[in-house]
């Protein structure tokens, strides 16, 4: 399922600066009430996809299809949840889709080998510590192509 609270759009040549189009990409089914405040407080624009629990082909990237979230995304904070493997399919698709789109992953356990390489955060990293993150992947990502 996949959730998009109302954004206005950044033009291309403005996305090196706040609202950055954050993708939270979560099977949580917690965020699909969440207002994500501090998040837009902070200065992202932000979008939901429930993404696939189960089946990774749930996901249109993952059956060679464009994903207009991803596509349309500046930065993605990938939740790997419990069970990683049908979300790891869901990651490696969105980076060979768009491999210059910073990605921060959430992990809730060690973080698997396949993910190695990405910024990450804990489940118990504080919100203030996952904007910091995320701004930091945006800022980098917007310095490489200016």
């Amino acid at each position: 399922m996949l959730q998009r609270p109302p954004h206005r759009r950044v033009p291309e040549g403005e996305r090196h600066r706040p609202p950055w189009r954050l993708l939270i990409e979560s099977a949580d089914p917690v965020l699909g009430i969440s207002d994500f405040g501090a998040y837009r407080d902070a200065g992202f624009d932000v979008s939901l996809c429930e993404g696939p629990l189960f089946d990774a082909q749930e996901c249109p990237l993952v059956r060679g299809e464009p994903c207009p979230y991803a596509a349309d995304a500046d930065v993605v904070l990938f939740d790997l949840g419990i069970d990683a493997e049908p979300r790891l399919a869901v990651l490696e698709a969105m980076i060979l889709t768009k491999p210059d789109l910073p990605v921060v992953v959430r992990t809730t356990g060690p973080p698997p080998r396949r993910a190695a390489g990405f910024a990450m955060i804990r489940s118990s990293t504080s919100v203030a510590g996952q904007v910091a993150v995320l701004r930091e992947a945006a800022s980098r990502s917007a310095g490489r192509q200016s």
